[in-house]
């Protein structure tokens, strides 16, 4: 059996079924998908005559799934055609809630938790009967799934954007967990997904620390922190693209999503020229500086006057200029250096990494699984599960989600060690809802 810690409700659906709900939606919401698919990959697609043109459902799932490498903005446009097809009201999130629950308990997972994002300005009304039509449905998926003899338990996990209304969102939903028994059973934590350039953790640290004060005084509806971070970082060097995942890790966030950049073999990046803003290159000068001596028991490392003759250069700079940054042999030795340190410290404390071998090969444009860094993180003591992330859109299963950790380097004794443990990395243990 296995634990699906990280999936997306929508991003589950398979081609055929997501074919369906198109071809019965009234009106698509085409302006969502048209220009981000043609952006991204310079096709135009006709809405007119979509559903002649891909009524075969190869030639469907073709355009659907998302199976090559590429960045973050090409597997959005993908995604996107979810978002342009569903009608997204209660009757169909309550359906696909289901559905979904129902379908995994038939590909032996015993337990799954399934995020869900609302729009940034929906209205309190609709968001609370949204939120109670998938909590519904999920309900009635693990009731079928019994009949069937499929035990299954479905959690919900809220996705919230990362630039607007998280906090009135999260108040919202904690209230309605006071006076609804169905929300409170089922909605076990938040989730930050989305873009994640041009959102640093240091700006949800308050936010953090405000759950983890309401997690304390009010256990019963407890709920977890999931943070997606360091899986696309186009905008930053991989040295602060590491120290985002670690403070995420030290902000309070229960598991992170990918954290591709805390465990990938530097020489990844050797060849390439990163920018990033000066006001990053500060963070991360400051950092290091704090954290020297530290940092430098894991290896060679910058020499401490370097570092203060680059701070002092990049005072007299603006926050918003951008630096161009060549990543050489010495810069990945340092990298390889900075990134042990950052997992030595992730190690001590109770953080997840959530690996989603299929996502990250794709959208982390890794040559082959052999590269994702998953042994990595085993070898370095790092907490970590297997997730499938959008196993519909990238035409995954769980049980091949392992097979790839496998070709990756990971051991059949440690697959059994991290299905058996994954269980008491759920949302509820972590937040402190559960004791046992």
């Amino acid at each position: 059996m296995y634990i699906d810690l990280h999936n997306h409700l929508y991003g589950c659906l398979p081609p055929e079924t997501l074919f369906r709900i198109g071809k019965k939606n009234p009106n698509p919401r085409w302006h969502l998908y048209l220009d981000s698919y043609e952006k991204a990959y310079g096709k135009k697609i006709r809405p007119s005559t979509f559903f002649e043109d891909y009524a075969d459902i190869k030639e469907f799932s073709q355009l659907y799934h998302f199976r090559e490498k590429a960045p973050f903005l090409h597997f959005q446009a993908k995604f996107n055609l979810i978002i342009a097809l569903v009608k997204f009201d209660e009757t169909e999130i309550s359906e696909v809630s289901h559905d979904v629950v129902f379908s995994n308990s038939l590909m032996d997972i015993s337990y799954a938790e399934y995020r869900l994002m609302f729009g940034k300005e929906e209205p309190k009304e609709s968001f609370y009967t949204k939120l109670m039509a998938s909590l519904e449905g999920l309900k009635k998926g693990e009731e079928s799934a019994k009949k069937a003899g499929k035990p299954i338990q479905g959690k919900l996990v809220m996705s919230l954007h990362r630039d607007l209304n998280f906090e009135r969102h999260y108040d919202w939903m904690k209230n309605w967990m006071e006076k609804e028994s169905l929300i409170r059973e089922g909605l076990v934590g938040i989730d930050f997904c989305h873009i994640e350039e041009g959102f640093p953790p240091k700006d949800k640290q308050s936010f953090f620390q405000a759950v983890h004060k309401d997690n304390k005084a009010e256990p019963n509806t407890a709920l977890s922190i999931l943070y997606h971070v360091g899986e696309s970082f186009r905008d930053k060097t991989p040295f602060s693209a590491v120290r985002w995942i670690l403070e995420s890790a030290e902000y309070g966030a229960h598991r992170l999503g990918h954290a591709l950049a805390l465990g990938i073999d530097s020489d990844y990046f050797l060849g390439e020229e990163r920018t990033e803003l000066v006001s990053e290159a500060k963070d991360q000068i400051e950092h290091e500086l704090m954290y020297y001596d530290e940092i430098t028991t894991y290896g060679p490392f910058y020499a401490k006057e370097d570092l203060e003759e680059k701070r002092k250069e990049y005072k007299t700079k603006p926050d918003n200029e951008i630096l161009t940054i060549p990543f050489d042999e010495t810069e990945s030795q340092y990298l390889h250096t900075f990134q042990n340190y950052a997992m030595a410290k992730i190690a001590k404390t109770n953080v997840v990494i959530e690996c989603c071998p299929s996502s990250n090969l794709y959208i982390g444009m890794l040559e082959s699984h052999i590269d994702h860094p998953i042994t990595r993180f085993l070898q370095n003591d790092v907490k970590i599960t297997i997730g499938s992330d959008d196993p519909g859109l990238f035409g995954t299963t769980m049980a091949e989600e392992y097979q790839h950790a496998h070709t990756a380097g990971v051991s059949d004794k440690d697959l059994e060690s991290i299905r058996s443990v994954s269980l008491d990395y759920r949302s509820t243990k972590l937040s402190g809802r559960e004791l046992d």
